[in-house]
């Protein structure tokens, strides 16, 4: 059954490396410094045009902006949010972490949120209620003022962490990829210690060129690099009560989930981008399709509707290859 099990692990990555091949085609292209350079001098255009016409913020809201420009995160609590806050949405996002918590006390093994809605399709209403939270308001609002343009929703990630101690996938030191710069939001469900498995950001000094040229690392190759002289670094370690409410910019900072130890954790991460992205093809596609999710947003706001929708408004081989990604369907 090992043997089996392994063989399977294989064929998924190699899958997983073809299906990946369309998006890294075209982001060599995008390299290129002519086509690159364009890319972001039009970027640079849309904010520019987009000053005169960012949403008007709240004393409140203006605050948590600040800081967010100013560091590229900040804290605050989910009653900040009507969404984030609302009974029907705690209740929603916990029979979803139940059933996923079933399943792993049943199998042993975790299940993504995916699969999750395949096998228990009884969920969907439940995950609509999660995935439309992400489009309050108030927070697109702070998150327009931080990206300088229009906020592209990119939705949501169910992460059931067990406290196993592992060190693997989003536990992890990496950076996101999809925008520069994005934000997300870190909503958790249970209160998070430093056994908890909390988020982390790494404030990074290289000391040597060679410390520039790495991507994603393991927390023991950090150490090492410091050791030897060749970075310093230190951490902020995101520890919260239920409901506490991240905001942070994952382009900019290496962060990772920090392997839980004392308890397993139920952390939603909701992911924003500049409307268009400048690589939308690394930003992943919401288990919805097109008219499915046109439906769901339908009652909500321009702004609103216009986040959620952005894929639809991609041209060329931007809208080809996004578009290529898999939708679960549902």
């Amino acid at each position: 059954m090992g043997i089996v099990r392994k063989i399977v692990v294989v064929i998924q990555k190699v899958a997983h490396r073809i299906l990946q091949w369309p998006s890294k085609a075209v982001h060599q292209i995008y390299s290129i410094d002519i086509i690159r350079t364009r890319r972001e001098n039009s970027r640079a255009e849309s904010v520019r045009a987009h000053n005169s016409s960012l949403s008007v913020l709240r004393d409140d809201e203006r605050l948590l902006g600040q800081s967010l420009v100013e560091d590229g995160f900040c804290v605050t609590e989910a009653e900040m949010f009507g969404s984030f806050g609302d009974a029907k949405f705690q209740a929603a996002a916990n029979e979803i972490y139940n059933r996923m918590e079933e399943h792993y006390l049943g199998t042993g093994r975790s299940i993504d949120a995916v699969k999750l809605l395949s096998m228990y399709p009884s969920l969907l209403d439940q995950f609509k209620v999660v995935f439309r939270a992400g489009l309050d308001i108030r927070l697109l609002a702070i998150i327009e003022h931080y990206l300088k343009l229009p906020v592209a929703y990119g939705g949501v990630d169910v992460f059931f962490t067990i406290a196993d101690g592992s060190e693997r996938g989003a536990r992890t030191w990496h950076r996101d990829s999809e925008d520069n710069p994005m934000v997300k939001v870190a909503v958790y469900l249970n209160d998070v210690d430093e056994s908890g498995g909390p988020l982390e950001i790494l404030h990074l000094q290289h000391v040597s060129a060679e410390s520039k040229r790495f991507r994603g690392f393991m927390h023991q190759k950090l150490e090492k690099l410091e050791s030897e002289g060749k970075i310093k670094f230190k951490i902020t370690s995101f520890v919260g009560s239920k409901g506490t409410v991240i905001l942070c910019d994952t382009f900019k900072y290496f962060h990772r989930g920090k392997p839980a130890t004392g308890q397993n954790r139920r952390a939603l991460f909701f992911n924003y981008y500049g409307n268009k992205p400048l690589t939308p093809y690394f930003c992943p596609n919401p288990p919805f399709s097109a008219h499915k999710m046109e439906d769901l947003v339908s009652d909500l706001s321009a702004k609103q509707r216009d986040a959620a929708l952005w894929r639809e408004t991609l041209t060329g081989f931007d809208r080809w290859v996004t578009k290529k990604k898999p939708y679960l369907n549902v």
